[in-house]
């Protein structure tokens, strides 16, 4: 009884799977397709050649030095030279170019004069990487500024260019960056956003999974096909999505660290294992979800909201140190917060699985945490109100 009962159910779910493209695009083609657009954009380690405009009004031999500098930077390519601001500003807001240079009228005569004449850049911040990436080179050409002063000065007293190096530079920098000694942001930002995108496409179709069976009425059928019994039903429903969700997951792990070359400095079966754990989890949080606010609407908001706000509170975009104190906790509440840690001490530093053994055991009590509350996602199954 128990085995047809299962049969039953699983064909159930597995026919609406089958039956809805939907299903197919969200969990296969869509976190793909993110997957190797992200690592594709950021095949070279970083984002290259952004393009960029310049106003120099001055026209002399300081700033021609500076734009020759500013060329000579691999982020950013100086596409077009502006007459005047407007024509700059009306450039980036037609999309044109995503930043300029602006060098202001006798600047070099100001240089000179000792009279702090001001650079300024403008950046279209709109494209967080590419202006992060302008910012970099206007910054490092208005710093270099003061030392082409300091230079042409100490060239008109005599010294030669090996006498000035040590007035310009009296010290040499060595950056040890354990980790990502490559300045890779492919490895930076990927490992983190890639697996969070999966995350969030976990999160909304399980959510439109179950919202859809109170939705349309057919959560009655769906209770009888499990012998009433709510626990059958949930996971025999999401049992071919676990499967296909955890082989996309397994193909974005070997995108990862066999195409792209990921830092990988653990056993591989540690990262492996740890990917069903996360798919079990955020499908678990989405059904929590749904017996909390069992209604369609409710429930893929509630999941959608707390999927995009990963991105921000799991410590991916702006470091958890430099939250403020209410705000950081927050990224606890979510399953990818701990799939990222155990792939920051495993995958990256290499540390004993020891070290990691509370992110684990968060990951699978988030599994068990819809279990409570499963009751009420039963009584609204037999007995469904839709509320538009």
């Amino acid at each position: 009884m128990v085995a047809k009962i299962l049969k039953d159910s699983l064909k159930r779910g597995a026919v609406q799977l089958v039956r809805r493209p939907m299903y197919v695009l969200m969990i296969v083609i869509m976190p793909l397709l993110c997957c190797f657009a992200l690592m594709s954009m950021l095949s070279r380690g970083s984002i290259q050649r952004v393009p960029v405009g310049v106003v120099d009004l001055d026209r002399s031999d300081v700033s021609l030095r500076l734009e020759h500098n500013l060329s000579a930077f691999q982020q950013v390519e100086i596409r077009e030279h502006f007459a005047s601001f407007a024509e700059a500003r009306d450039a980036v807001q037609r999309g044109r170019i995503l930043g300029f240079f602006y060098i202001p009228k006798d600047f070099e005569e100001q240089l000179m004069a000792g009279r702090q004449p001001t650079l300024s850049y403008y950046i279209n911040y709109a494209y967080y990487a590419p202006g992060s990436m302008q910012f970099k080179g206007f910054k490092t050409i208005s710093v270099m500024a003061g030392g082409a002063l300091v230079q042409t000065a100490l060239r008109t007293v005599g010294l030669r260019n090996e006498q000035i190096q040590p007035h310009l530079l009296p010290y040499a920098n060595h950056m040890h960056m354990p980790g990502n000694p490559w300045l890779n942001y492919n490895y930076y930002l990927n490992s983190s956003f890639v697996p969070c995108f999966l995350s969030l496409f976990i999160l909304m179709v399980t959510a439109f999974a179950i919202g859809t069976e109170l939705k349309s009425g057919l959560s009655r059928q769906w209770l009888e096909t499990a012998g009433g019994n709510i626990v059958i039903a949930v996971w025999t429903k999401l049992l071919p999505q676990t499967c296909l969700f955890t082989v996309v997951g397994w193909a974005i792990q070997w995108l990862m660290y066999v195409v792209y070359d990921f830092p990988l400095h653990c056993l591989p079966w540690v990262m492996i294992l740890t990917m069903p754990l996360l798919v079990l989890a955020n499908q678990s949080f989405a059904i929590m979800a749904l017996c909390v606010a069992p209604n369609f609407r409710l429930g893929t908001t509630v999941c959608t909201l707390f999927g995009m706000l990963s991105f921000s509170f799991c410590g991916f975009s702006l470091p958890s140190e430099s939250m403020y104190p209410w705000v950081a906790p927050l990224g606890y509440l979510m399953p990818i917060k701990y799939y990222f840690l155990i792939s920051t001490d495993q995958a990256l530093n290499n540390l004993p699985l020891y070290y990691s053994r509370f992110y684990y055991v968060a990951l699978i009590a988030f599994t068990l945490l819809p279990l409570p509350l499963i009751g009420r996602l039963k009584r609204e199954a037999a007995d469904p109100v839709y509320v538009p």
